[in-house]
């Protein structure tokens, strides 16, 4: 082999090996940037389901609505104006959560991990509403979105893997208390 040959050959090996490791970091940087353009819109997901309106229409949903309207035959259109808002709120808003995590706009663990037993919780008391709204409506997929991250949050525990602190266990906190708190 001449030196010619030699110095071609070892240029094409430092090509092609500079070549994956600038292929490699552009999958590295669009993961990265994947991530951090979800971070806002799982910030806005989580602190929607925080405010005081949303948590009012889940407990009505969980603990009144079927005492109020029970379920068989009534559509979500049936209801009256308050618990129709409430419903229609509530439900939206999963199925709004739901078209992010089925298109991976946002991660279904996290989803799954913070909210999947509301979403379980709300499920189970829309559904039968839902159901004969789609009917009436002749549009299965109405609040399928929703249906979706409810079968997704029973089919898949939602953290697991997760440490948990031993029963019993505790840490003293005196050191960090104000002087004048202490008991």
């Amino acid at each position: 082999m001449t030196a010619s040959t030699l110095l071609s050959l070892s240029s094409l090996v430092v090509s092609v090996l500079a070549l994956v490791v600038s292929g490699g970091v552009a999958v590295r940087q669009l993961v990265r940037m994947r991530h951090s353009n979800m971070l806002p819109v799982a910030l806005d997901l989580f602190r929607e389901f925080r405010t005081e309106q949303f948590r009012a229409d889940m407990r009505y949903l969980v603990e009144r609505l079927w005492t109020d309207w029970p379920p068989g035959g009534t559509g979500v259109l049936d209801l009256p104006d308050e618990p129709r808002a409430r419903v229609v709120r509530v439900a939206s808003y999963f199925n709004n959560v739901g078209v992010l995590v089925a298109n991976g706009v946002v991660d279904e663990r996290m989803v799954r991990g913070f909210m999947g037993q509301s979403v379980l919780r709300a499920w189970d008391r829309v559904a039968p509403f839902l159901r004969v709204e789609r009917t009436r409506r002749s549009d299965p997929a109405y609040n399928a979105y929703f249906e979706h991250l409810a079968a997704r949050s029973i089919a898949v525990p939602p953290v697991p893997g997760l440490e948990q602190v031993p029963e019993g266990w505790s840490y003293d906190v005196t050191p960090y208390v104000r002087p004048s708190q202490q008991p």
